[in-house]
């Protein structure tokens, strides 16, 4: 049996996802762990740099991009900064939260998918989800606890990731009959480089004064000298974000989507297990619990689709899959 046959096997692909979701919570993970030594913008540009050597490497990415129609390359790009600015939103407050509530909180983004799925693509949907949708929305109110002393303000930036998240997956469904997803997969990282590498220029020419806020520093501190091992902890950031986009395309070519969902929420648990190992951090009894209400808010939403063979969330990859298996699935047809 080849290679590519094996790894469409449902076991094997359902596997390869679980290792998946199981690595994307540690690229989080260690991305807190380097906000202490450099900025953001540094760490985003030299992951852009190694992804995109993989890419052309590994792949005729880059070719087929310069190929692109400058009609399809700009919606692209607009798509891609979506997403882009998702990945600022959540990264930045990461410097001071604990990475199980940044993860939990952006995993609501299903749910508003569901929810902006009816101004933008005219879906309907019943009482069933509008309910999984409140749970969930009450799960992030029970993590951020709003109005509370131990409230942080950046929590409201990982919800604005969210929504920046569900915003570009909303536009991927708009794409989808354009989907050249090698070429959209380079358009992306080259996007990631095009955004940090100014931010990187004005950390390296006004690097600010150390605040004592994490998150402020995380975005303006200057930019330092990477050691061997700052390296060789991106290149497992660079190597888990493809290596996610790689094996959830291959899920939603072998395996029905409704049964991917519940692996790919598995970033919820694994978020918190990296969290406990790393930091020892345990979540509070509220955050356990709006992280249950999210968890069963996604996954009824999910349910119900499938029940009425809907396709507003289950037909696109949940948050942590880069959101580019449905244009897989299309070039595929």
């Amino acid at each position: 049996m080849k290679l590519s046959e094996t790894t469409q096997r449902p076991i094997v692909a359902l596997s390869l996802l679980a290792l998946g979701m199981a690595v994307i919570p540690l690229n989080d993970a260690l991305i807190k762990l380097l906000s202490g030594a450099m900025p953001l913008s540094q760490i985003i540009t030299i992951r852009a740099v190694m992804s995109l050597i993989l890419i052309s490497v590994f792949s005729d990415g880059l070719r087929r991009m310069l190929k692109l129609s400058a009609k399809v390359f700009w919606l692209f790009v607009g798509r891609s900064m979506c997403l882009v600015t998702a990945m600022f939103l959540f990264f930045v407050p990461l410097g001071s939260l604990p990475l199980p509530t940044a993860v939990s909180i952006f995993f609501v983004s299903p749910l508003l998918i569901t929810l902006l799925s009816v101004p933008f693509l005219g879906e309907k949907i019943g009482i069933h989800r509008i309910g999984s949708v409140i749970a969930g929305m009450v799960g992030v109110v029970l993590i951020i606890r709003p109005g509370s002393a131990d409230f942080q303000p950046e929590t409201l930036m990982v919800v604005g990731s969210a929504l920046s998240y569900a915003l570009f997956q909303i536009w991927t469904r708009r794409l989808k009959s354009l989907g050249d997803l090698r070429a959209m997969v380079a358009v992306q990282h080259v996007c990631y480089f095009a955004a940090a590498c100014p931010f990187l220029l004005l950390n390296w020419m006004m690097p600010a004064e150390m605040s004592g806020n994490a998150s402020v520093d995380f975005l303006l501190r200057g930019p330092i000298m990477p050691d061997m091992t700052q390296y060789g902890m991106i290149a497992v950031c660079a190597f888990a974000v493809l290596f996610l986009s790689m094996v959830s395309s291959n899920a939603y070519r072998a395996v029905e989507a409704s049964l991917i969902a519940p692996f790919e929420y598995a970033a919820i648990p694994f978020g918190v297990f990296w969290g406990i190992m790393i930091w020892g951090d345990w979540p509070e009894p509220t955050a356990w619990a709006g992280m249950t209400l999210i968890l069963c808010g996604g996954l009824y939403a999910v349910y119900r689709e499938k029940e009425r063979d809907a396709d507003v969330i289950t037909q696109s990859p949940m948050p942590a899959s880069a959101a580019i298996a449905q244009n897989d699935v299309e070039e595929d047809k």
